[in-house]
Parts: structure tokens; sequence; C-alpha cells
């Protein structure tokens, strides 16, 4: 299983490094916005005790989240693209099992998606002297975590989504939703009641809590391992919703 999986990864690792331009985008964006996210960030931090905060130590973390989510959307694309080519009714007729055929994919998915995240992180270590008062291990950690947990994201977009078009609409809305109540724009405890409550809902909200924690409060591994847990509890939940929606397609006759 593992070698047709990788089989099928090193495939689509080949046509990213075509085209890496997507991904290089979204590395690109978030950290031009960071110094118009910083002030902002900057009066929140010091009214929530931090008086020395530059707004830096909220604004890479934020903006890294926000666009994790956005970059979803190769997830998405890098499946449509199969059906576009088709090619996908191919693979599907090789030797490799269809659990083979999504473990492949999403492989590349991952590591294109936790070298968007990461980059933008060093990218604010190194252009705007981000750095995070706690473990650096505890950190990777999370980066790794959510990164699986955004590519789960995007094989249950795909699997219940019947077009392209349709799974990016869905996948943007909802990826702006989880980093609006998840703390992406600014802290969550200055948002509305209602929108503190369902923000633990957000898996942006356990990545952004526990980076935050890493960031301002020298919080180590012991301190964020409960919430590496629950992303990779959104990771797991993610990926069953989308094996049974896509189990229920294949029993109606539809791909």
């Amino acid at each position: 299983m593992l070698r047709r999986s990788l089989a099928i990864a090193a495939i689509d690792a080949r046509i990213l490094r075509r085209d890496p331009s997507p991904v290089l985008v979204m590395t690109v964006i978030p950290l031009v916005f960071v110094p118009f996210f910083a002030p902002g960030a900057r009066a929140q931090l010091i009214a929530a005790g931090y008086p020395n905060a530059t707004g830096i130590e909220y604004a890479v973390p934020g903006l890294a989240v926000l666009f994790a989510l956005l970059c979803v959307q190769q997830v998405v694309t890098a499946f449509f693209r199969e059906r576009q080519w088709g090619t996908w009714e191919r693979l599907r007729a090789s030797p490799a099992r269809g659990s083979e055929l999504l473990a492949g994919k999403s492989l590349t998915a991952f590591a294109a998606q936790l070298a968007q995240v990461a980059a933008v992180v060093l990218g604010g270590a190194l252009l705007f002297g981000y750095r995070p008062t706690g473990s650096i291990v505890g950190l990777a950690l999370v980066l790794i975590a959510f990164s699986g947990t955004m590519v789960a994201f995007g094989l249950l977009l795909v699997a219940a989504s019947r077009s392209l078009e349709l799974a990016l609409v869905i996948g943007n809305v909802v990826a702006m939703l989880m980093a609006g109540i998840g703390g992406a724009f600014g802290p969550t405890d200055t948002l509305p009641g209602w929108m503190q409550a369902v923000a633990p809902a957000s898996p942006a909200y356990w990545a952004l809590r526990a980076m935050s924690a890493i960031t301002l409060d020298r919080a180590e591994l012991s301190d964020v391992f409960g919430d590496i847990l629950l992303l990779l509890g959104f990771t797991v939940a993610f990926s069953l919703l989308a094996l049974l929606v896509l189990a229920a397609r294949q029993r109606k006759g539809t791909s």
C-alpha cells in the first residue's frame, strides 16, 4: 500500500513543482499583510496584558492560520484536476486501491500545506522579528497537526461537492468563518459572546490558542499537547466524514 501511495504522491509532487505559484502566492500574501495587521494586534495584546507587545506576536500566527485555511483550495484543486484531465478513472482502474489513491494524493497535499504555513511563520521570523518564547518543538507539532486537519477538511470538501467551483466556494466561505470565530483576525476574547461560545468548533481556535501560548506565555510542549490532540481529532473526524460521504455517493452510483 505504501509503495503505491508514494508513487501517486510523486506524480502529484512533479505537477506541483512545474507550477508552484498557487502555494507561493498563499505564502507571500500573508507576509505582505503582516505590517497592516500588526498595529491592531498590538493594541489588542496591550489591552490583554502584554504591555511590550509589538503586534507581530499575533499577526504572524493569525495570518499563517488564515492563509493555511484558504490554501485548502489547493487540496481541492488537486483532486478535481484529475477529473478535468480525465485521468481519475484511469487511476481508479489501476492496481491501486481507493484508499491508496486518497493516501497518495493526500501526502503531496499535506507536504504543500505544511510547507506553506511553515514558510509564513519562518518568513515572519526573518522579516518581522517574530520570536516564540516557548517550545519550538511544540510550535512545529501544532503546524504539523493543523496541516493534517486542513488536508482532511479538503478531502471532505471534495467528497461532498459535485464540482470544483462549488467546492471552492464552500471551502472559502467555511474557511473564513473558521478563521473569524477561531481568532485569526484578533483574540477570541474580543469577540461577541456567542462567537466565543462557538469558537472551539473551529480547528483554527485550537491552533491559534496553542501558537499564542507558545509565542506569548512561554508554553512548553506539555502545555499545548491537549490542543494538538484536539487538532488530530478534527483530522480524524473530517477524514471519517469524507469516507462516509464518498461511500454514500458510490452506493448511489455518483462519483
